[in-house]
């Protein structure tokens, strides 16, 4: 009995020992693992404040500026139903030189009262990045305001998107995990106008000053066709007039008088 009871003593003993190594181990894993992620966080915010330096250096007022236009509109004024263009791109300075990609153009036309009531929206994105290894990088798109749109007022938004990179790149296609900056290129509210419907002035205008000159070379044209025609009529011989020289009681052959058919006058008798 007593050397079995010793036995299992010995066992409890070692058990619990094994089981007090076992809860040091955990805690010392435990304790290794919350300084590795300690570690890791530290290093992770430092790398993150290095980079949010490196961007505010890179995004500094000067350093990068987007830009909108409307060649055939440049007076803000879209007719619907109509194909216009849109310019758009990045100009950057030359610190900036291969670690900016832009590629891609988004257009909005929303209510003039809450741009967020999105009407219509075009975009257009390039297939592959391009480096930017000049001053600027242009982009073309089209769109169509709808016919059914109200000749109005609406706010017209013009997004130009860009990827940036710390490092040139080896690839373009490092520029897919670049930062992606998106920023508003124009923002303002245009005119839509109808022209099948609407009322061009300038042409009401052109076609009443075409008429007036027009009716002013008539009337000097005719004025000096008139003065021609006078001057000629007084410049023509005027016609004698013919003067009565008598008659002759001739039963009609006064034709006949000084030729040899005419018949002798009877002689009175004295």
């Amino acid at each position: 009995m007593s050397s079995s009871s010793s036995l299992s003593s010995r066992r409890t003993s070692v058990t619990r020992h094994a089981f007090v190594v076992t809860l040091v181990a955990l805690s010392a894993l435990a304790s290794l693992a919350s300084c590795q992620e300690e570690s890791d966080n530290e290093e992770f915010m430092r790398r993150r404040e290095e980079q949010m330096q490196k961007l505010n250096e890179a995004f500094a007022p000067g350093n990068v500026e987007l830009y909108a236009y409307f060649p055939k509109n440049q007076d803000l004024t879209f007719p619907v139903g109509e194909l216009s263009t849109v310019v758009a791109g990045a100009r950057i300075k030359e610190e900036l030189y291969g670690r900016f990609s832009c590629y891609g153009v988004d257009a909005k036309i929303t209510s003039p009262f809450d741009t967020s009531a999105v009407i219509q929206n075009f975009t257009y994105y390039e297939p592959f990045h391009t480096v930017m290894q000049g001053k600027d990088k242009s982009l073309h798109l089209k769109i169509m305001p709808a016919r059914e749109l109200q000749a109005r007022k609406f706010q017209v938004i013009v997004q130009v998107q860009c990827s940036y990179l710390f490092d040139p790149p080896e690839s373009p296609t490092e520029f897919d995990k670049g930062i992606s900056y998106l920023n508003v290129a124009f923002n303002e509210t245009c005119e839509f106008v109808d022209n099948a419907t609407a009322f061009d002035m300038d042409f009401f205008v052109l076609i009443a000053v075409f008429g007036a000159m027009i009716f002013g070379m008539l009337y000097i044209f005719t004025d000096v066709f008139k003065s021609a025609g006078h001057a000629a009529q007084k410049a023509a011989p005027k016609k004698a007039k013919k003067v009565e020289r008598g008659t002759v009681d001739s039963n009609g052959e006064e034709w006949l008088q000084g030729t040899y058919a005419a018949k002798p006058r009877s002689r009175k008798k004295k």
